[in-house]
């Protein structure tokens, strides 16, 4: 007997099996009956081997197999533990005997991980991971950092982790292989932890670079997870995950930041089993989440004094001082008192799933799956770093579900239809003590008042997905299209402004300035999609495969339900800029059509060693909401002055009719292209000893046509003008950035087998890029001079030479079932069933923009935006005495330029700290009959208490203005992801305890 085992690409939500059975001498073996029956619910496919002795077994759900190859006159061979793992084919050859009678062999978990028809670069998170590893807030996107390639910039949200050079709005989500994107943006809210909680996950896998056809829908990675389905064994489980201050460590920067009150419960369940035995089954799961962290609040208030006096000379504004809270002493000012008390952060956070799987036929199988998250995060809301009694309200309600009917026509020829919805929502609303639309300052003096402002966003995706797979021959072709339709609904409420220069006019209601933004109504943006693959998975020799494929996309254009929204645009529609309500908003592209080319060698008979190759390219649509900018244009802002109007006073609604309002204009390129990424790669994988594999792989790519941030009626140096005199400087957005990555990763990884599993990756990369490495603006900055976008050329904002991450999960070899202390007794009891797990994380530095504020009158064309200063010849970027968080970047290396020139800085000339963190669990496993178990587990997060610092202050104008301390010193960790909260990668030593019921 010889059997041979690889992987190469499937459904991104299934798995297939394919392979060549022989005789003993090696020669085709035709017609041997192929039969693959899963074991938790009786599935069964079967088919025959062709004439070259192949056999293909396409669209199996992901899970645990029995395998068996007969033929008259051969000895039937069995394999057992055939893992068919998500996104993946498994090459299973086999070569049966002559004789009659029976022989099973265990597949080696080794196999698992040959992969021997693609290229791509990453790795399949298995259920030992997602149920053991330890997780700070149960966040499955933590688990996407260990993909080679991948990076957790700090936080371990979705929002946190990037990939392969390539901004997070180049990220793809599916679920069972439906849109689960957060629609607006791809990753979803840095809040939202449990859109596919950790219990709703059969396994998932990261592709960070050189996706197929058939699931390479962006040019980021292919984050494909898919979820459990009820067996033929009822089975559950039941947790508490327990968090609070009483162990955790404090902050490392500010120094001597008191340690707050902290409390997190995360709690919930699932249940599956069978509905009809081998016929219908159901899965359930829920888990909340509650977090309450304490807040400290400190700012400036009205003085009893001066509130009475204030409320005698002015009653009007009365209202306005009620909002101040109370101060506890008085300042050096008598109208001054400071307030300080406590509030409060809470995260409320609950998620469900339900999965219904029915079995109509040998031939025909289906299901529907339904999930709905909603988390709501209320804290205290700043205003120029102070807080006072306002708060913020964060919503969010993911929901996403799919229906799938697939049905085998023949052995050779199977046909899957789905339909999806995805909903992504992000509802902010500033809670005031005012209930007034307006902001209230008084300068010098006061913590200013916010406003009431509420902004919604809520996008939905609707999918009709086809997909077909035929066998024929030596071929395995793979067909499929998907019609998607968006919908973004967006919009916001009037807010505003109101300054009072001292309190002498506050008493006396003299108002300096005041400004009001109107409200943006809820605007319906809606467009359809069209996407369509044809992949060829082609077994040139019996050990050689080339994968062939191309994909067409088409990502239209919006349009605004009621033709409402205004494109603004000076390129195509001339000096008047507005395009007209109604018009256009640009030009789709109908030419996205991307040839993606693989191969893999295994040159030696044993299979052990494979090389592969590939390239491809990815076009992508990138972040949706870049692309609605004509529907701020129908916002009018009004702006008012005491210069101009004397008795300026509040309330202000009287004087807006003083006042004409006019619209800001943002411009957006309406012939921009989209964004495609070029990427090649090459890798050599071999499997090693006790069930390991290692993969060495170089991986390059080239960004085109990236998302570009300008600005746009800038003033021309040499006449002092602007070219259109009507405007002033406009915000521009386009595709005009490109981008270059090369890397070098080493992985080895042993998937979990005989209580063991170790997986370790390094990566070393270079990112170069103009200012932008993707398709979203939280990865694009405003070029220094406009005018010279190729000066930008540096290393890209998030690029980082050399990234480690490893984890292990080890059950120690005591108690029943294992190799010591397995005979009944007290010592059996007390050292049996133990497990440590542990991760850790490391990587060096990202860069430092290092930026200096100027007047408009002092940058050659007016641009005050991203202004960096002159580099002082000869003056190290490191401080003398090395750098330290209170200086980490030298700030005398640095000069104010001349009046009337640029900067000559280079962008992100310098480097922050470096990160490393281990985590480390331990738990114990007690048998309570003989179905259940009670699980006991301690998880230690950043064990060393090892500090996560951020990145330095990078603005050299305090410095060059005389103050001290301020450029070049740390003050904040790396996870400070808006909303901050503790939880997640980076933050100080904490202590979790587990408490869980599983049968």
């Amino acid at each position: 007997m010889l059997c041979l085992v690889s992987w190469s690409p499937a459904q991104v939500d299934r798995a297939a099996l394919e392979g060549t059975v022989t005789d003993p001498s090696e020669r085709a073996l035709p017609q041997a009956h192929v039969t693959a029956v899963q074991n938790l619910t009786g599935l069964r496919r079967e088919t025959t081997s062709s004439s070259r002795g192949t056999y293909d077994i396409p669209e199996l759900p992901v899970g645990v197999y029995t395998v068996t190859f007969d033929h008259a006159g051969f000895k039937a061979l069995t394999f057992v533990n055939v893992v068919q793992v998500v996104g993946r084919t498994r090459t299973l050859n086999a070569s049966l005997q002559v004789s009659g009678g029976q022989e099973r062999v265990e597949v080696s978990a080794s196999s698992e991980q040959m992969d021997k028809t693609s290229d791509a670069l990453g790795a399949r998170i298995e259920p030992a991971q997602a149920k053991e590893l330890p997780l700070n807030g149960r966040n499955w996107a933590t688990l996407t950092a260990l993909a080679p390639g991948a990076v957790d910039t700090g936080g371990s949200s979705q929002r946190a982790v990037r990939f392969a050079g390539r901004g997070r709005d180049d990220d793809n989500f599916t679920y069972d292989g439906i849109d689960a994107t957060n629609i607006v943006n791809q990753p979803q809210q840095a809040y939202v932890r449990l859109a596919i909680p950790l219990d709703t996950i059969q396994e998932f896998r990261a592709d960070s670079m050189l996706a197929t056809a058939e699931s390479g829908a962006t040019g980021g990675p292919q984050l494909a997870v898919t979820s459990p389905s009820g067996t033929n064994q009822l089975h559950g489980d039941a947790f508490e995950f327990l968090r609070n201050n009483a162990f955790d460590a404090s902050e490392p920067v500010p120094l001597n930041t008191a340690l707050q009150p902290f409390h997190l419960n995360q709690y919930g369940g699932s249940l599956g089993g069978p509905i009809v035995r081998e016929k219908t089954f159901f899965f359930l799961a829920y888990e909340g989440y509650r977090q309450i962290w304490g807040f400290p609040l400190l700012g400036f208030v009205p003085s009893d004094g001066f509130r009475a006096q204030v409320a005698a000379d002015s009653p009007v504004l009365v209202p306005i001082l009620n909002a101040y809270p109370e101060g506890q002493r008085l300042t050096s000012n008598p109208d001054v008192a400071q307030f300080a008390s406590e509030g409060r952060q809470v995260v409320n956070e609950n998620s469900a799933m339900i999965r219904l799987d029915h079995v109509f036929s040998e031939k025909t199988t289906a299901y529907v799956r339904f999930n709905i998250d909603r988390s709501v995060n209320t804290q205290p809301l700043a205003s120029s770093g102070n807080y006072l009694a306002d708060r913020q309200q964060l919503t969010s309600t993911p929901v996403n579900g799919g229906i799938e009917l697939l049905h085998i026509f023949s052995s050779s020829l199977v046909n899957e239809a789905k339909f999806g919805f995805n909903r992504g929502t992000a509802d902010t609303t500033d809670i005031n003590q005012t209930g007034s639309p307006y902001t209230f300052a008084v300068s010098g003096a006061f913590t200013t008042l916010n406003n009431n402002k509420v902004s919604t966003g809520v996008g939905n995706s609707f999918s009709e997905i086809e997909n077909l797979t035929w066998v024929k021959g030596r071929h395995t072709v793979k067909a499929g299209v998907e019609i998607r339709r968006i919908q973004l609904n967006q919009g916001n409420t009037e807010s505003g402004t109101v300054v009072f220069p001292s309190t002498t006019a506050f008493d006396a209601d003299q108002v300096s300035t005041a400004s009001l933004n109107g409200a943006l109504p809820i605007n319906g943006l809606r467009k359809t999609q069209y996407y369509g693959y044809i992949q060829d998975e082609f077994k040139w020799l019996p050990n050689l495969t080339v994968n062939l494929g191309a994909r067409y996309s088409f990502f239209n254009i919006f349009h605004e339900v009621q033709g409402r929204a205004n494109p603004f645009d000076f390129a195509t529609c001339g000096p008047q800029g507005f395009c007209g309500v109604g018009a256009s908003f640009g030009q789709p592209n109908y030419g996205d059509l991307d040839p993606r080319l693989a191969f893999a060698w295994a040159p030696t008979k044993s299979g052990r060693t494979v090389i592969r190759a590939g390239f491809g390219i990815y076009h992508e649509d990138g972040q949706l909401d870049d692309q609605n900018l004509p529907i701020s244009n129908e916002v009018f802002a009004y702006s008012l002055s005491n210069k101009t109007i004397p008795t300026l006073s509040y309330p202000i609604t009287p004087f807006l009719a003083l006042t004409t309002g006019i619209v800001s204009p943002r411009d957006d390129d309406r012939r921009r292209k989209d964004t495609y990424v070029e990427q090649w790669g090459l890798s050599v994988q071999q499997a090693l000893l006790a069930d390991f594999v290692g993969t060495v792989s170089y991986v390059g790519s080239k960004g085109v046509h990236l998302l570009t941030l300008s600005e746009v009626n800038v003033v021309n140096p040499l006449t002092d003008t602007r070219p259109y005199p009507a405007f002033g400087q406009v915000s521009w957005r386009g595709n005009r950035d490109n981008s270059n990555y090369n890397g070098l990763s080493a992985a080895v990884k042993r998937s979990f087998s005989h209580g063991f599993l170790l997986s370790a990756n390094y990566m070393w990369s270079h990112e170069i890029d103009d200012g932008s490495d993707g398709s979203g603006d939280g990865d694009s900055l405003v070029a220094e001079n406009v005018a010279c976008q190729p000066r930008e050329r540096a290393d890209g904002i998030w690029d980082v030479r050399h990234v480690f991450n490893a984890n292990a999960v080890y059950q120690l070899p005591f108690g029943p079932g294992k190799r010591f202390l397995n005979q009944p007794g007290i010592w059996r009891n007390l050292a049996g069933s133990w497990e440590v797990t542990s991760m850790v994380v490391a990587r060096t530095g990202f860069p430092v923009n290092v930026t200096i504020d100027r007047s408009s009158s002092a940058v050659p064309d007016g641009n005050t935006t991203d202004q960096r200063p002159d580099l002082v010849p000869g003056v190290s970027l490191t401080p003398p005495g090395g750098s330290t968080i209170a200086e980490w970047v030298n700030p005398a290396a640095f000069a104010a330029p001349a009046p009337e020139t640029f900067g000559d800085a280079p962008r992100d000339v310098a480097r922050g700290p470096g990160a490393w963190q281990m985590d480390l669990g331990i738990g114990k496993h007690i048998p309570l009959t003989e179905r259940v178990r009670l699980e006991f587990r301690a998880e230690l997060f950043n064990i060393f208490n090892h500090p996560q610092y951020g990145l330095p202050q990078s603005d050299i104008s305090p410095y060059l203005a005389g103050e001290q301390g301020v450029f070049g010193s740390i003050i904040q960790t790396v996870n400070t992801t808006t909303p901050v909260s503790p939880v997640g990668t980076g933050t100080p030593r904490e202590i979790q305890f587990v408490l869980r019921v599983a049968f």
